[in-house]
């Protein structure tokens, strides 16, 4: 007689202790993903972002999303419109001081 599958895959699953649900948590949570060279160090000066909304003439919303893509694509920063515009804040507020 051949099993339903729900039964044939019930039977080799072991249970999983709650204690082991946690060690496994506990390996994996400090566990780094990806290779070495992909992870980006964290600045110490990065801080907390916040969405906001901002309106921008047609042509430069298309050149900023433009220039993301060719970024993204050579793989050079900034490689997104968000970034472009943080970037050009920080170098007019520079200029001010």
């Amino acid at each position: 007689m051949v099993k339903k599958p729900s039964m044939q895959a019930s039977a080799t699953r072991t249970s999983v202790t709650d204690e082991e649900a946690d060690a496994l948590a506990r390996r994996l949570s400090d566990k780094p993903y990806g290779s070495p060279e992909k992870i980006e160090e964290v600045k110490p000066e990065q801080e907390k972002q916040c969405r906001t909304t901002i309106s921008l003439g047609e042509s430069m919303l298309r050149k900023t999303e433009d220039l993301a893509l060719q970024n993204k694509r050579s793989g050079k920063d900034p490689k997104n419109v968000s970034a472009i515009v943080r970037e050009a804040l920080e170098l007019y507020f520079e200029k001010l001081q």
